[in-house]
């Protein structure tokens, strides 16, 4: 809420002693001075972290099948099952986007869920798959994984978030499967307060560092979903300086909703909890008189120069959700690098 020039007025903390060796552009060393509320090595980060992109929508171009209505759970069958049956197209999704400049890749298992892939044996053979596969990406370009835990139901729906005793019991078992591979756990699409605090609690209990992200309402109301305030989404989490999740992000929404939000989410959350954000490059739901559900107006080039201003206003892990590809995580590293000479590579959490 906070002004730079009201910064300017504040004691400086030296940036090298927060941990920002990969800035952009717009945020100078003389500005970063100015900042003494940020320390990205207590939010378990060096640097500004780059995530990777969707995987759903680069695995469909590289012949996995994607059918059935956008968010529905039979949309996500193929890419949940190509773990098992593609293995080597998923562990090329994957280094796709760490050739790209990506530091941090997610576990291709957003889709195995027991609704999607049935029993619970194959729910855990899924989730393993996507595991040792992100895991051997990751290790091979010195990069990090982040372990998903996904919506339960239909993503986009509060209606459908299933009840606390069904939250618990599979976010438990979620958890204890994908974190043996992680270095973090990422519970993210979430689009409720009560969603998004239950997968936190199943994350937490592994003893990894955590990190949330909500979807975003599309009526640039600012608020999830649910319709819950951004304020009232994180006070349902009980976050503390130092505790155990270490940022709080949105993802798998327009740009435009973010960049509304954020401002929002770095007033929320207390010293030590990183921000960041991941957006869609398709429509969530269809537009008259366009033939694709890619959006034609965003080039790599533009999310590249949007993330960037998320970047000068405080945020640190930026990356690309559904319908952000290889090209557009490219730009957003080059776009990074432009100022710092080389990308350091985030430590392990």
């Amino acid at each position: 809420a906070l002004s730079y020039s009201t910064l300017k007025a504040i004691p400086s903390v030296q940036p090298k002693m927060a941990g920002l060796s990969a800035v952009v552009e717009a945020l100078s060393y003389s500005t970063l001075d100015a900042i003494p509320i940020f320390h990205p090595e207590m939010a378990g980060l060096s640097g500004v972290v780059v995530l990777d992109g969707g995987m759903g929508h680069l695995l469909r171009q590289k012949g996995v099948e994607i059918k059935g209505e956008i968010g529905s759970l039979e949309r996500f069958l193929g890419v949940a099952m190509a773990n098992i049956d593609l293995p080597h197209l998923v562990r090329e999704a994957h280094e796709d986007y760490l050739r790209a400049g990506a530091n941090v890749v997610t576990t291709n298992s957003y889709a195995c869920v027991s609704r999607v892939v049935g029993d619970a044996d194959r729910v855990l053979t899924t989730i393993r798959a996507a595991g040792t596969i992100a895991r051997e990406a990751a290790d091979a370009h010195k990069a990090m994984v982040a372990g998903c835990l996904p919506p339960l139901n239909t993503s986009y729906r509060a209606d459908k978030v299933a009840d606390d005793d069904e939250l618990q019991r599979e976010y438990a078992v979620i958890a204890e499967t994908i974190a043996p591979y992680s270095d973090v756990l990422l519970c993210e699409t979430m689009s409720s307060a009560r969603e998004a605090a239950a997968a936190v609690r199943a994350a937490k209990a592994t003893g990894k560092p955590v990190w949330v992200s909500w979807a975003l309402s599309e009526d640039m109301s600012g608020n999830l979903v649910s319709g819950e305030s951004i304020a009232e989404a994180v006070e349902a989490l009980h976050l503390e300086p130092n505790g155990p999740v270490k940022a709080c992000m949105f993802n798998c929404c327009s740009p435009e909703a973010i960049s509304l939000a954020l401002p929002r989410l770095r007033a929320a959350v207390p010293l030590g909890v990183a921000t960041g954000g991941y957006a869609n490059g398709f429509h969530i739901v269809k537009v008259p008189g366009s033939s694709s559900e890619y959006r034609e107006d965003f080039t790599p080039e533009d999310y590249a120069e949007l993330c960037a201003g998320w970047a000068a206003d405080g945020s640190t892990i930026l990356g690309g959700c559904c319908g952000i590809f290889p090209a557009h995580i490219a730009a957003l590293a080059e776009r990074l690098n432009s100022t710092s000479g080389t990308a350091e590579q985030p430590s392990r959490l």
